[in-house]
C-alpha cells in the first residue's frame, strides 16, 4: 500500500543533500511525498534582505522539487538560525502542515547535526505532534553535514543519483558559496560502498520522539 512521506527540510536544499535519492525511491514506488521547509534561508546571504533571499531560495527549491517529483505543502519562513528559540510557536505551525498531510513517515535531519536548526526539527516536531494528538508515525533521521554515528535503514539510491545530483545543483546561490555537491556524490558513494555494497547510498538512523512537556 502507498505511503504518505513528509520530509522536513530545515533549509531550501537540505532535502536533497540529506534524502533526494529516497524521496525519487519513494516516487518510484507509487508513494505520496511532501517536503516541509521550515526556514528560507535567509541567513545564507546575510547581506541581501531576507525578502530577497526568500524569493531565490524558494525557487532553487521548487526546481529542485520538480526534479524529485514531491509536492511542497508549505514555506514557514521561520527565522534562520533560530528555529528552536520559540518551540511553541514553531511547533503550531508545523501541526498544521502535519494535519493535512497525516503522514506515516518522517525524514528528518539526526540530533547530531551542527546547526542548531538542524537539531531544534525533533523537538519541535515532538511538539507540533502532541498538538494534533495522533499516533507516532516512523521517524527516519538523515545526514546532511555531519555523518550519522549509527544508522538502521540503508536506501541504494545507484539508479537515482544522478536525479539526486540534479535536483542538489538547482541550488545555485548555494553552490556559488561552496561546491558542495562534491562533498555530496562523495558522501553517498562512500555510503554505498561501506553501508549497502552497492555504488550509491542514503542511511538513516530511526529515531523517537523526546518528552519535552509534562505528561499528564
Amino acid at each position: 500500500m502507498p505511503e504518505t512521506i513528509l520530509v522536513i527540510s530545515p533549509h531550501p536544499d537540505d532535502e536533497s543533500i540529506g534524502c533526494g535519492g529516497t524521496i525519487a525511491l519513494h516516487r518510484a514506488r507509487g508513494d505520496r511525498v511532501a517536503v516541509l521547509f521550515l526556514t528560507s534561508g535567509e541567513m545564507a546571504s546575510p547581506d541581501i534582505p531576507a525578502e530577497k533571499v526568500w524569493q531565490i531560495r524558494e525557487a532553487e527549491s521548487r526546481r529542485a522539487l520538480a526534479i524529485l517529483s514531491a509536492e511542497l505543502p508549505a514555506f514557514l519562513r521561520l527565522p534562520d538560525g533560530r528555529v528552536g528559540e520559540d518551540v511553541d510557536g514553531s511547533a503550531a505551525a508545523v501541526a498544521k502542515v502535519l494535519e493535512t498531510i497525516q503522514p506515516d513517515r518522517i525524514y528528518l535531519p539526526h540530533q547530531n547535526e551542527d546547526h542548531p536548526d538542524h537539531v531544534a526539527c525533533l523537538p519541535v516536531l515532538a511538539k507540533a505532534h502532541k498538538l494534533i494528538g495522533r499516533a507516532e508515525p516512523w521517524l527516519l533521521a538523515y545526514e546532511v553535514w555531519t555523518p550519522v554515528d549509527r544508522y538502521d535503514l540503508v536506501e541504494d539510491i545507484s539508479e537515482v543519483q544522478q536525479l539526486k545530483m540534479s535536483a542538489v545543483r538547482c541550488y545555485e546561490s548555494q553552490l556559488k558559496q561552496f561546491q558542495y555537491d562534491r562533498a555530496v556524490a562523495g558522501l553517498n558513494q562512500y555510503r554505498g560502498a561501506m553501508a549497502g555494497h552497492c555504488a550509491f547510498a542514503e542511511v538513516f538512523q530511526s529515531v523517537s520522539f523526546p518528552v519535552v512537556y509534562p505528561v499528564v
